[in-house]
């Protein structure tokens, strides 16, 4: 793809799957040209490599009343909108487009949305390419109507730049993992993620210890916040930014992923790359390299570690078929 982009989305903070797909993207192609966050947070990481313009607003109505009005100026852009689910793009009926190509990006592994069928066959057919992370996607996607050739197959993985802890962090880290072998799991403080599986694990395991590193006000945070000094091997990491999550996952004896919904999972990717093994259900294409189970239950996510730790050969690997990091040479 030649052409510059103007790069929709945010920068952590809030951390998450759309916020650290931009902030490395931006880091990592020069293409991008501008990133317009939507993401209201007090304090932004802007990635030290990224020299394009940044341009934050505090909701997503004022991004919008911007991008309405840039939109009359920009010409021949490709504009790249990153999103978690459908009920974002409500406000693409009444966004100009002029004379830009739109690329439409949803993280979210499931596309969920409350609108009647034709509108949101209406408002997909503004988007001149669609990314499609996994085969759930793409079969949604063609059941709305979208056509196969605006259809891009993708990951949402941009590879972790140089990691650049904070000293103290990376200090307290240290100490901490030099103890036992150390799992590390992440994610949000909801029922989806399972964390209850990763410190059953543990507690009968004394040989073990588990970092969690947790974001967000999901609806478990106050369960999980009681376990806090409650176990002497279970420490929890809130709200850390992403070069400290992954000097930490680098460190890790196991990263640990034992969701019952997921998307695709970046610190599974990172973790592989890292050398560092992974455990990880299959509710979703997995990063090559990572060992999946089945069934989401404890009982085949204790099987499937314990068979990781006793390095045996008969686990469940990814399928051979690589995820591909992002790029837009993907794009034609």
């Amino acid at each position: 793809m030649k052409g510059a982009v103007i790069l929709v989305g945010g920068f952590p903070e809030p951390v998450g799957g759309v916020t650290t797909f931009v902030r490395r993207l931006a880091a990592s192609d020069d293409r991008v040209e501008e990133v317009v966050d939507l993401f209201f947070g007090r304090e932004k990481r802007i990635p030290t490599s990224y020299l394009g313009r940044y341009r934050a607003r505090d909701n997503k109505w004022r991004g919008f009343a911007y991008l309405f009005v840039k939109m009359m100026v920009w010409h021949d852009k490709y504009v790249h909108f990153n999103f978690s689910s459908l009920k974002s793009l409500m406000f693409f009926l009444f966004l100009p487009k002029n004379r830009n190509k739109w690329i439409l990006m949803l993280h979210h592994g499931v596309l969920e949305g409350h609108f009647p069928g034709f509108l949101t066959e209406r408002l997909l057919r503004r988007f001149d390419y669609i990314i499609c992370m996994n085969e759930l996607q793409y079969q949604s996607y063609r059941s709305r109507g979208v056509a196969k050739e605006r259809i891009v197959r993708a990951s949402s993985y941009v590879r972790s730049p140089q990691l650049m802890p904070d000293r103290h962090f990376r200090e307290e880290v240290d100490a901490y993992f030099s103890r036992k072998p150390t799992f590390v799991a992440s994610g949000y403080p909801t029922a989806a993620y399972n964390f209850d599986w990763c410190v059953r694990f543990v507690r009968t395991r004394q040989e073990y210890q588990l970092a969690m590193f947790l974001y967000g006000d999901g609806a478990e945070k106050a369960k999980l916040r009681e376990l806090e000094g409650k176990f002497q091997n279970v420490k929890i990491y809130w709200g850390e930014n992403e070069e400290n999550f992954s000097y930490a996952l680098s460190r890790a004896k196991c990263y640990l992923r034992p969701n019952s919904k997921d998307s695709f999972g970046i610190a599974v990717a990172d973790a592989v790359n890292y050398g560092v093994p992974v455990v990880a259900s299959d509710v979703c294409p997995r990063y090559q390299g990572a060992v999946t189970f089945g069934g989401t239950t404890y009982e085949s996510f204790e099987i499937a570690l314990t068979r990781v730790l006793r390095n045996e050969a008969n686990v469940e690997w990814t399928a051979s078929e690589p995820i591909v990091p992002f790029s837009y040479d993907l794009i034609a």
